[in-house]
């Protein structure tokens, strides 16, 4: 049986699950903006062209949108991390597709049909900030028993 290094309880495992997810998931969404938006004009279909608006200004404005939609999802997540210290990666999918979702209601964008692919994308951004979260010792790799 492995000896675990880092003594941390799994309500401070949540909270910085919670904090860092509130600031890493809006940097990545607004990587995945930027990246459509430099890859335009194959990508316009999944987000209409901004003539006129810097790339920087539009990243922002990822940021800014999904920073709501990443605290939902972490916010979800907390009961499993407070009772097994860790979730899994289908979690951690579903609470960022149903948190992108939810915010895409709350604070609608033009998007036409892209929103399901974008969606997708949200629950990619939330697996890889599980294992963001697992390689830094903040989430146990498998649930205590």
């Amino acid at each position: 049986m492995p000896v675990e290094k880092n003594k941390i309880s799994n309500p401070i495992r949540a909270l910085w699950t919670v904090l860092i997810t509130s600031l890493a998931a809006p940097f990545f969404a607004g990587l995945v903006v930027v990246t459509l938006q430099f890859l335009s004009p194959a990508t316009d279909f999944l987000l209409p062209p901004r003539p006129g608006e810097a790339i920087g200004e539009i990243a922002v404005d990822a940021f800014i949108w999904s920073a709501l939609p990443a605290t939902v999802a972490a916010l979800g997540l907390t009961p499993f991390i407070l009772q097994h210290g860790t979730y899994s990666w289908l979690q951690a999918a579903v609470a960022g597709v149903l948190a992108f979702m939810a915010g895409a209601i709350i604070f609608p964008f033009p998007v036409g049909s892209a929103l399901p692919f974008l969606a997708f994308l949200a629950g990619l951004v939330a697996i890889g900030l599980r294992a963001l979260l697992i390689a830094g010792g903040i989430l146990r790799a498998e649930p205590k028993s």
